[in-house]
């Protein structure tokens, strides 16, 4: 299933945007229903792609393409897919269309909300859905506070030009995808364990499947993808569709044990409760997937709902960084309280107490390095983006040191000749060539407790960050001539054309240069 990367919509290679990366055979993300990364990044029909099986989370856009890279982005060649591996991406896609649907357009779209009264009503939602090819009963089983942050962004989201990624994920695009996947048989076995509360272990223990992808998938992708991009595809693009295609003609059934790739031969899924109703949470269930086997146990019982936030959106920012540094675990609750619903709960509950086993930054305490905070932030539709502003930090001779849109950097120099050591500073416009600067930095989320830290807005929020065209095309052209073709499989015009049509991407590039043109 997927988290995260938490909820999402196909991107060009079938992937739903803002769903959280998943590892291994089964590897959903946490950026809309669980979780990121990049800039764009992500829960939600899901198309094979070349390379592990890696579904993304709504509302992160764009979305990676048909071989896992950005929206836009040229994709590069990738291996042949043996039979077996074919097979497992498609066993793993049957379990992944259960997020998919959830957490995608059908959700958003749904009328008089979702939701199950109790964890047992949800996995026997489960069950049926797949048992009679029903997905789209699904629609409100994905958790409401994930959906929200995941898909934020949109509302400030504005196409550039000919190119609106959108289209990927609208409902027209969403129904050619899942009308390409037919599950013609599911049989499945499992337990429900309610922890708390709050919280709820739906584990299947046995499931036996028949799903056929039709290759017609990759023409629906290859469609919409072209459609959003407003243009001709380069020739690496129309070859990367052209593989998937044949991968899914070469196997395109898959029967038999859909958990054969999951640890021990079961997935555990996470539910949640939201006001009064029983939702399944992404994020929480590759958190489960990933970290509930670890040294630290989970601890289900925490209280991550009746927490105190910051006062502001600063201090939701310094707050966070400094009980860290002050060797505070992930799952304490002088960390989590800082941290909005979705992650505050992964947190609480994965992030291993207030044991030193847990997971934190105490190795940044100390001595070892001084945080003098000046943080800005700038209000913005859903809350505030939190910016550097004036914030220092020092680390013996290093110093790094924001003021506005300028980071100075003081390190120490030794003269091989005559061994004396001077101070030199080097300073960047960082954020020169961006037409929304502001966009830059953490995004909070103001509740009835206080401001908290949103992970997964702040990756949608990149989404939208954007640079002028001609910022764009200096940093390509100086970029290019500093590191020449090495190692890149696309030619300078297809990197142009992937900076200029995928923002987000252009302006990370033009952020590139302006730190690369200074250190020459």
């Amino acid at each position: 299933m997927s988290t995260p990367n938490y909820g999402g919509q196909p991107g060009p290679n079938g992937q739903f945007q803002g769903q959280v990366p998943q590892q291994g055979a089964y590897n959903p993300q946490y950026q809309g229903q669980a979780p990121a990364p990049g800039p764009n990044g992500q829960f939600q029909g899901q198309a094979p792609q070349q390379g592990a099986y890696n579904p993304q989370f709504q509302g992160q856009v764009p979305a990676p393409g048909p071989n896992g890279q950005f929206q836009g982005q040229v994709p590069a060649p990738g291996e042949n897919k043996s039979r077996g591996k074919m097979a497992a991406i498609i066993s793993v896609i049957v379990v992944a269309i259960l997020v998919v649907v959830g957490g995608g357009a059908f959700a958003l779209s749904r009328l008089g909300g979702g939701g199950y009264k109790s964890p047992d009503a949800l996995a026997q939602g489960i069950d049926s859905a797949f048992a009679k090819n029903s997905l789209v009963s699904l629609a409100g089983a994905a958790s409401p506070e994930e959906l929200n942050a995941a898909t934020a962004w949109q509302k400030d989201y504005k196409h550039n030009g000919g190119t609106d990624w959108s289209k990927l994920m609208d409902l027209k695009a969403l129904k050619d995808y899942v009308d390409q996947i037919d599950i013609k048989k599911s049989e499945m076995e499992y337990t429900v364990d309610t922890k708390s509360d709050q919280v709820a272990l739906i584990t299947i223990t046995k499931w036996e499947g028949d799903v056929e992808i039709k290759p017609e998938l990759a023409d629906k992708i290859r469609e919409h993808y072209k459609e959003a991009k407003g243009s001709d595809l380069t020739a690496n693009e129309s070859q990367a569709f052209d593989k998937m295609k044949q991968e899914i003609q070469n196997n395109p059934v898959s029967s038999g044990n859909v958990l054969k790739n999951f640890p021990n031969n079961k997935l555990t899924l996470v539910s949640v409760k939201e006001d009064g109703k029983w939702y399944l949470s992404g994020y929480m269930t590759v958190a489960e997937q990933f970290l509930g086997t670890g040294s630290a146990q989970p601890n289900y019982s925490a209280n991550f709902t009746d927490v105190k936030g910051a006062s502001s959106p600063e201090e939701a920012v310094s707050g966070m960084v400094d009980a860290l540094r002050n060797g505070a675990s992930i799952g304490s609750e002088d960390v989590y309280r800082y941290l909005d619903l979705p992650e505050r709960r992964v947190a609480a509950v994965y992030g291993g107490g207030a044991s030193s086993s847990g997971y934190s930054a105490s190795g940044m305490g100390g001595s070892g390095v001084q945080v003098t905070w000046g943080l800005s932030s700038t209000k913005v539709s859903g809350g505030a983006i939190v910016n550097p502003g004036t914030t220092s930090i020092t680390m013996g001779q290093y110093k790094v040191e924001f003021n506005g849109d300028s980071l100075t950097v003081s390190y120490p120099d030794i003269d091989v000749r005559t061994f004396r050591t001077t101070t030199k500073t080097m300073t960047t416009k960082y954020t020169e060539g961006l037409v929304n600067p502001e966009r830059l930095g953490v995004f909070t989320v103001e509740d009835g407790s206080g401001w908290h830290v949103s992970l997964v807005r702040t990756i949608g929020n990149l989404n939208l960050l954007a640079a002028s065209d001609d910022a764009v095309n200096q940093a390509i052209d100086g970029l290019w001539s500093s590191t020449g073709s090495h190692d890149v499989d696309v030619s300078k015009d297809e990197m142009r054309d992937l900076a200029l049509n995928n923002k987000p991407v252009g302006a990370l590039l033009v952020i590139g240069w302006n730190f690369a043109k200074n250190a020459q």
